[in-house]
């Protein structure tokens, strides 16, 4: 498949015009599941609004999609479901506001809800109990010589950081639903928070061991430290179902109090997984998924489960209860199902930076009823579409 933009724009012109065919919308689709994000600029119309054209092409996709749909079959086959997530990122990335003039302001037909994307949120919970609200404007914070943004504007001072009666104050680092926040460890660590997430740390380290606890999701790069031996000093994460010990690696862990299962997927590095009946060391590419019956590890794309830190909702390798689940903590939606989960695949990548609306034609796409409620915020699934 080529990845020469101007290939690629001329698949988008004939894709607007109605003029692409079955192999030309399937390349166009894989070169977005793909491409990187500045390849390829989109021109509007002289009097066309940037919302305008997100849904005149994402519009025209859906339409070309079901015509293209096999007859008689229940499921769509699974390009029609890359295509379809693809044209949700065609409508969420930014390409077209490069070399593009709008004149006049056209109202769009993209769905319109007042539930808007997630952001950088979070509080901070100081060892005497008192909380201070992180700045919007930032996206994370430092513990060194007090506290810290990363752009180096003080936090706090370094008084709330001394030692009481011998042993290192604790923290709590929490983000609510719809928000997402990152810290730096007082030894070089960092970690990233995902949505309704906490992390509980020690304002300092010693030499025995590193342990912090984790509620929710949180992506860890690990800094190696030594004791003077030269011996490795561990890290260690408590978190639902799982201890997690570490001596320098990256990983990802998801453990929601409120769901059944934990997972945490290795980047690189070497990690052992201890639940209540064994001990297991992962490799690179693996995922342990930990529940009440014990853990169980198979090997996974882990680009799907690290794509939240790069803003964005990756698709591929999840249940649909697992999507939902995502978009629930991050839109701070309530999921409710009338009736089983629907048996639907997506596939695909979805920018988090955009309103719920251009997230439901992913929906849509699939068949499948749900409606939504902005004033509670609850999105109910019916199930499929007859």
């Amino acid at each position: 498949m080529t990845q020469d933009p101007k290939y690629i724009e001329k698949l988008v012109h004939k894709f607007n015009n109605g003029s692409i065919n079955t192999d030309e919308l399937h390349a166009l689709a894989n070169w977005y599941t793909s491409h990187s994000d500045n390849e390829v600029t989109i021109p509007l119309t002289e009097e066309e609004s940037s919302d305008h054209l997100k849904a005149r092409v994402l519009n025209g996709l859906l339409k070309k999609i079901n015509e293209d749909k096999p007859k008689g079959h229940y499921r769509i086959r699974k390009f029609y479901w890359i295509a379809a997530a693809a044209a949700v990122l065609i409508a969420f990335i930014g390409l077209w506001t490069n070399e593009v003039y709008i004149h006049k302001e056209v109202a769009s037909p993209v769905i319109s809800t007042k539930i808007e994307p997630g952001g950088n949120k979070a509080t901070l919970t100081l060892a005497d109990g008192s909380q201070i609200n992180l700045s919007n404007a930032q996206d994370g914070i430092v513990m060194s010589d007090g506290i810290s943004y990363n752009d180096g504007t003080r936090v706090t001072d370094e008084g709330s950081l001394k030692e009481p009666h011998g042993t290192a104050p604790k923290m709590v680092l929490q983000t609510p639903r719809g928000g997402t926040y990152q810290i730096t460890l007082p030894d070089g660590t960092q970690v990233w928070l995902n949505a309704a997430s906490s992390l509980k740390y020690p304002t300092y380290f010693k030499d025995e061991q590193r342990i912090v606890e984790l509620d929710g999701e949180a992506y860890f790069n690990v800094t190696s430290a030594y004791r003077k031996d030269g011996s490795k000093v561990p890290f260690k994460v408590v978190s639902k179902q799982q201890d997690i010990e570490v001596l320098g690696t990256q990983f990802n862990i998801s453990a929601y109090a409120d769901q059944s299962v934990s997972k945490t997927t290795l980047i690189e590095g070497k990690i052992a997984i201890a639940d209540k009946q064994k001990r297991i060391i992962l490799s690179p590419g693996s995922q342990a998924i930990t529940n009440q019956a014990g853990t169980r590890l198979q090997e996974v794309n882990v680009r799907n489960y690290t794509a939240w830190r790069d803003g964005k909702f990756s698709f591929d390798g999840k249940s649909f209860a697992e999507v939902m689940t995502e978009i629930g903590h991050w839109y701070d939606l309530t999921i409710a199902y009338e009736g089983k989960v629907p048996a639907v695949e997506l596939a695909g990548d979805a920018f988090r930076n955009q309103n719920i609306g251009l997230v439901l034609r992913v929906l849509d796409v699939a068949d499948i009823n749900y409606s939504l409620d902005t004033a509670t915020r609850k999105l109910i699934i019916k199930g499929k579409k007859i």
